[in-house]
C-alpha cells in the first residue's frame, strides 16, 4: 500500500492491522521515526533484492508494454530492456542510428528537462544499448544492526521470481547474521556474511534509500544482466545410506568444483568431481547438462577430508551446491565494478578507484572478447589450483604439495590460497 510514514502505519493499525509492510523507498531516518510512534504494530522492512527505477509498484511501463502489473507482483522489467535509439526523416521513414568509430565523434545526443533550460545532459548508447533506467540490488547486509536495534519485526527478502537458490542462499546468510547479531550485537559486522551474498547472481548492490537520497552508485550504466561468479549446481533430492541423490541444475563437467551448502551449518563442503553417476543406470558420464532432469549419486565416500558423520547428516532434501564458473573479461571487470561500487557507498574504496575500474570494463567491453577463463589458480605448481578440495587426491597426497596442505590447515578448506602463499610452493625441494 506505499507506507511510508508513522501517519499511514497508524491509519493502517487501526483498521486492524497486526503488521504494516514498508515500502521499499523508506529511509532509515523515517523508519526509526515510525517505529518510535508505532511501537505497538509489527513492522516488515525490505533489506535485499531488485529495486525499482522509479516508484516500486507505481511503474507504468510493465503495464504499459506488456500489460503485467507492477503492484501485482507481475512487474516485466520493462525499464531493463534494451532499447534501441532511431532516427526519423522529414519523409517520416526511420532510420537506425548505427554509431561507429568513423561517425561517432561528429554528433552527440543531449537531454534537455523542462525546468533546466540550458542544462544539456549527455545521452550514451553503447552497441548493446543504453542502461539509464537499470537500478543495481538493494543489499542492507553491513546495515542490518540497524534495523535490529530498532525492533523491526521482520525483514522481507526478494523471491518472487526467482531461483530456490536465490532464495535460498540469501535467507541463509541474513538468517546467520540475525542470529549473530542476537548472541553479541557488539561485535556485528555484516560484511562478513557478504562472502555467499556475492555467489548469486546481481546486478552490483547497494544500499539504495537507507541514507536518503539515492547516489550515482545506486543504479549501474553499463548493464543490466545479473551477473555472478558462481551458479547453481544442483539440488539434493534423497540422501541414501551412503550417497547423495542430486539433480542437476546446470551443465557440470568432469574436473568441476561443487560447494556443498548445509542449511544448517556453517561449514560448507567443497568437492572436486571427476565423474558423474546416473542415479538410475549407473551409467558414468564426463559431463551432464540440466535439461535432461538428470539425478547423479555422489558417494560419501568421496568426501575423504570430512567427517562422515557430518556428510550423512548436513545435507537434507532441498539442500543446495554450487560450482564456480568460467567469466569472460567483461564480466570479471564487471563484478570488480560493482563490488568496488559498494565499497564505495561504505567509504570503503574512493570514487577514484571506481572510475580507474570503470575505464577498466568500458576497455574490455571494446575488446568484445567473449571468451570465458576460469579464476586464475593462486600457485606456482603446475597442476594444483590451490583449493585443497574433497576428492582432490593429487593434492592430499601427493609429496609435493605438503608445504600447501600445512598452508591450507590455516584456511577454511576450499578457500584458495593466496598469490604469496602459492609462489611459496612454487619451487618444491627435491
Amino acid at each position: 500500500a506505499n507506507v511510508c510514514s508513522w501517519l499511514s502505519v497508524k491509519y493502517w493499525q487501526e483498521q486492524g492491522a497486526e503488521l504494516v509492510v514498508l515500502a521499499r523507498e523508506v529511509t532509515y531516518e523515517e523508519l526509526c521515526e515510525i517505529r518510535e510512534k508505532c511501537p505497538d504494530v509489527k513492522l516488515e522492512a525490505f533489506v535485499h533484492g531488485s529495486m525499482c527505477m522509479t516508484y516500486s509498484g507505481r511503474c507504468l511501463l510493465s503495464n504499459f508494454m506488456s500489460e503485467r502489473g507492477a503492484n501485482q507482483g507481475n512487474c516485466a522489467n520493462s525499464c531493463r530492456w534494451n532499447y534501441k535509439l532511431h532516427l526519423k526523416l522529414k519523409d517520416g521513414s526511420l532510420e537506425e542510428l548505427h554509431i561507429t568509430d568513423e561517425n561517432k565523434n561528429l554528433f552527440e545526443f543531449l537531454l534537455e528537462e523542462g525546468y533546466r533550460e540550458g542544462d544539456f545532459l549527455p545521452f550514451e548508447e553503447g552497441e548493446r544499448g543504453s542502461y539509464i533506467l537499470n537500478s543495481r540490488d538493494l543489499c542492507l547486509l553491513p546495515k542490518l544492526d540497524d534495523y535490529l536495534k530498532i525492533g523491526i519485526d521482520s525483514l522481507k527478502v526478494e523471491g518472487r521470481g526467482r531461483s530456490a537458490f536465490y532464495a535460498g542462499i540469501v535467507a541463509r546468510a541474513y538468517r546467520q547474521a540475525i542470529d549473530d547479531y542476537y548472541k553479541n550485537p557488539h561485535d556485528f559486522d555484516g560484511r562478513r556474511y557478504m562472502e555467499d551474498i556475492h555467489t548469486i547472481p546481481n546486478r552490483g548492490y547497494t544500499f539504495a534509500f537507507h541514507e536518503g537520497r539515492l547516489s550515482n552508485h545506486a543504479h549501474s550504466y553499463n548493464d543490466t544482466r545479473n551477473v555472478g561468479d558462481w551458479q547453481w549446481a544442483g539440488q539434493i533430492t534423497e540422501v541414501t545410506d551412503d550417497a547423495y541423490i542430486m539433480l542437476v541444475k546446470n551443465k557440470m563437467e568432469k574436473g568441476d568444483v561443487l560447494e556443498f551448502i548445509p542449511p544448517q551449518s556453517r561449514h560448507t563442503m567443497f568437492l572436486r568431481i571427476y565423474e558423474f553417476i546416473d542415479a538410475k543406470t549407473g551409467e558414468l558420464l564426463e559431463e551432464v547438462h540440466a535439461g535432461q532432469q538428470r539425478h547423479i549419486r555422489v558417494p560419501f565416500s568421496w568426501f575423504e577430508q570430512e567427517n562422515l558423520d557430518f556428510v550423512k547428516s548436513a545435507m537434507p532434501p532441498y539442500s543446495l551446491i554450487r560450482k564456480e564458473v568460467a567469466m569472460t573479461d567483461r564480466n570479471y571487470q564487471r563484478l570488480k565494478l560493482d563490488r568496488i561500487s559498494y565499497n564505495v557507498e561504505q567509504g570503503i574504496n574512493s570514487d577514484s578507484t571506481y572510475q580507474r575500474q570503470t575505464e577498466k570494463l568500458q576497455k574490455a567491453i571494446a575488446l568484445d572478447d567473449d571468451k570465458a577463463m576460469r579464476n586464475p589458480p593462486r600457485i606456482g605448481t603446475e597442476g594444483c589450483c590451490g583449493r585443497g578440495c574433497n576428492g582432490c587426491l593429487i593434492f592430499w597426497h601427493d609429496p609435493k604439495y605438503k608445504e600447501a596442505r600445512d598452508l591450507m590447515k590455516e584456511k577454511k578448506q576450499g578457500e584458495r590460497l593466496t598469490a604469496s602463499q602459492g609462489k611459496s610452493f612454487s619451487h618444491p625441494k627435491q
